[in-house]
């Protein structure tokens, strides 16, 4: 039979209204003063996380433990914030992202709460079995617990946030919301390397360009070759045909339609590949900026290279400030970046001199 506890295991950081707290931590846990201990580790993180999973409803957390109370309350059990997306770290222990209330997030702010307790069910070895909710409270059963940050930004295995910056890049050359996270980014990019790169037998994004360009150029020489051909026929003399000199005109006919079609598709794939390149570039912008030129391209390409030609590239991460910071590079070194940033840097042909805005 499973026994019902809570316990206070970590501190809030006071700078969000949404986070990232640690539930458990890894191992064994418990009161400094001795007592009940508990534990816990991957595989009964991996249960808690399922169990999540599986759940229609999001996990509550309220003040001290009220709703326990709630069946005899005579007044209302608020909630303090909702959660439902569990994730482990290993060594660290098992963490929530948390979107707090308004009322929470000002008394987190005020610095009126600063730990959280999980309330939870475990066995008679102490495994943690069950999460049952959460609470904001003060009287932490644990001392010394790391405080841990509460931004939703990107972890780099569980501790360092990743640069801001290189985040809205990514999306922006992902074609993501610039919202998305970095588990959006690295699908994406998995999707890339296993779709449209294997595919093509290209290890980046700009030999996957060059590939596409020299497609472009075969689709050109056949529409000149099919010209030339047509010009041919229209420069025959009148007459008596001679079977052997003359086509049906059914089939001139049929040539003309096949280049025609041919024609539109190069021109709707040099028009998308325009755009792909100023989109990433910051020359054009999605939505109706995209349409508009896409329309404009369809109708008089050169209208179209022109117009796109005549605007200034934007880098990726120079039109994107933060904290009302100037990311100018000439006056800040480029952060270091790590394996898998300088992976993804590669991908995409990029240095980090040019992901941080280097010197022009």
């Amino acid at each position: 039979m499973w026994k019902l506890a809570t316990a206070s295991v970590s501190a809030i950081d006071k700078t969000s209204d949404s986070a990232r707290i640690q539930l458990f931590p890894a191992g064994w846990f418990g009161s400094p003063k001795g007592g009940q201990r508990w534990y816990m580790d991957a595989a009964l993180a991996q249960s808690l996380i399922d169990e999540a999973a599986r759940r229609k409803n999001d996990y509550q957390f309220d003040y001290e433990h009220q709703s326990l109370n709630a069946p005899r309350a005579t007044g209302p059990v608020p909630a303090s914030g909702w959660f439902k997306s569990l994730s482990w770290v290993e060594g660290q222990g098992l963490f929530a992202d948390v979107k707090w209330t308004e009322r929470a997030a000002s008394l987190i702010q005020a610095d009126e709460y600063r730990y959280v307790s999980p309330t939870f069910r475990y066995d008679e070895k102490g495994n943690v079995r069950e999460l049952v909710n959460a609470a904001l409270t003060n009287m932490p059963v644990l001392d010394g617990m790391r405080q841990v940050a509460a931004s939703l930004m990107f972890f780099d295995n569980g501790e360092h946030p990743m640069n801001e910056n290189l985040r809205l890049a990514l999306c922006a050359i992902m074609g993501l919301d610039n919202k998305a996270d970095e588990n959006a980014i690295l699908a994406a990019t998995e999707a890339l390397q296993n779709g449209a790169l294997k595919t093509a037998d290209c290890s980046s994004v700009p030999a996957l360009i060059e590939a596409h360009n020299a497609q472009l150029q075969q689709k050109d020489q056949s529409i000149q070759e099919g010209q030339s051909k047509i010009a041919a026929l229209s420069q025959q003399q009148s007459g008596a045909p001679d079977p052997a000199k003359y086509v049906p005109v059914a089939v001139l006919d049929e040539v003309r339609n096949e280049l025609a079609a041919l024609s539109s598709q190069v021109q709707g794939d040099r028009v998308e590949t325009l755009l792909t390149a100023a989109l990433s570039d910051g020359r054009v912008l999605k939505g109706a900026d995209e349409d508009t030129m896409r329309e404009l391209g369809q109708k008089d390409y050169a209208l179209m290279e022109k117009m796109i030609g005549s605007r200034r590239p934007i880098r990726a991460l120079s039109q994107m400030q933060t904290s009302g910071m100037s990311l100018d590079a000439k006056d800040k070194q480029a952060p270091q970046l790590d394996a898998q940033q300088i992976a993804l840097c590669s991908m995409f042909g990029n240095t980090p001199e040019d992901l941080f805005g280097g010197d022009e």
